[in-house]
């Protein structure tokens, strides 16, 4: 568990604005091929989406691939690894941290995981979920920003079978190395301690491709929630689900993102080339409050798409409908507007007045 803390000192405040996006997913033919050596443009790619990054106090990223980089050899699906030109990028887009937890992360074992590492620190992006030692476990990736305090702890559901070594439990935070209710007491401890004022959770958990939370997804949030998570952030489906306000027995409201699904990635299928990215404030109404309010969630909708062979673009969805009347996959022909506009109908299933764009 953890018990050191490193704290990233920012700026003054009561109020931390914070941006999440969704799944980067790096199949080889996003960036040109696994066989390229050079010439990375993911700047360029992330052009007309630019302005959802960087412009709030945190963002935070799911990098689903590791970036070992050409040194052991680039690798797509089922076993990925990218270049490390993406971490660049991102960290030049505004991204703080990236979370690590995922079902892929060992996919190229340990070394894949430590070059990855190794690769983060020196482009000098934080990074959580999964780690180089047990000291490096035990560091809370806690920011100081605007006098809150905002911890960020990452956990995955599964590593794809691919196991952790016993000696080496530190490498990935897995539920299935620790379970939910040791997950829940650290949270509670990082509270009472006043180690944090919030507590932002990464969790991958759910089911590939379903377009609604499972079970599984709503009870380990509602956990997490009655022990001290203000903000939930899920990755996995791959597809976009509808968030929620979960009101736990304590009184207290967690903001849950199911899922924010694809920022970039190589898969095809309409609702796997949706994503968003997500902003909302984080805000201590006075010293005297105990709690902390979490409002204005809103989703900005993105479309990914493949431009030519071994190249993807990310657009706007908004942007993208004024242009193209339809978009066409290999399982039909789609009215672009409809579907914008079925989306949002949908990821209001919960939270009616949800600001969508």
């Amino acid at each position: 568990m953890h018990v050191g803390v490193m704290i990233l000192k920012i700026s003054k405040g009561k109020t931390v604005t914070l941006t999440a996006i969704g799944d980067v997913l790096l199949h080889g033919r996003v960036y040109g091929g696994i066989k390229k050596k050079s010439g990375y443009n993911f700047l360029g790619k992330f052009e007309r989406v630019k302005d959802l990054l960087g412009k709030t106090d945190l963002t935070v990223a799911n990098l689903e691939t590791i970036i070992a980089g050409i040194e052991i050899g680039l690798s797509s699906f089922p076993k990925f690894n990218a270049p490390v030109e993406i971490g660049y990028a991102l960290k030049d887009m505004g991204v703080n941290l990236v979370t690590l937890a995922n079902n892929h992360v060992l996919d190229r074992g340990e070394e894949g995981l430590l070059k990855t590492i190794e690769n983060l620190e020196r482009i000098g992006l934080e990074y959580d979920g999964a780690y180089k030692s047990l000291e490096d476990k035990q560091r809370l990736r806690i920011f100081n920003k605007n006098g809150l305090k905002i911890c960020f702890i990452s956990y995955t559901k599964g590593t794809n079978g691919i196991k952790i070594p016993d000696n080496k439990p530190y490498l990935v935070n897995s539920l299935k190395k620790t379970s939910a209710l040791k997950l829940t007491k650290e949270l509670r401890r990082i509270k009472k301690e006043n180690l944090a004022d919030v507590i932002v959770v990464n969790m991958h958990f759910g089911k590939e491709y379903h377009l609604d939370p499972c079970a599984e997804q709503k009870e380990l949030a509602a956990s997490l929630s009655d022990a001290g998570a203000d903000v939930i952030i899920g990755h996995h489906p791959h597809v976009l689900q509808p968030p929620e306000w979960i009101e736990n027995s304590r009184g207290t409201k967690t903001f849950v993102a199911y899922s924010l699904g694809n920022f970039i990635s190589g898969q095809n299928g309409l609702h796997r080339q949706i994503g968003a990215s997500l902003t909302l404030e984080i805000n201590k109404p006075d010293e005297n409050y105990k709690g902390i309010v979490i409002k204005s969630p809103k989703y900005s909708l993105t479309f990914t798409k493949r431009e030519e062979r071994l190249q993807y673009g990310i657009y706007l969805f908004k942007d993208w409908i004024q242009e193209n009347e339809y978009i066409e996959t290999d399982h039909g022909k789609f009215s672009s507007k409809e579907v914008y506009n079925d989306v949002i109908s949908r990821m209001r299933k919960e939270i009616k007045d949800l600001e969508i764009d």
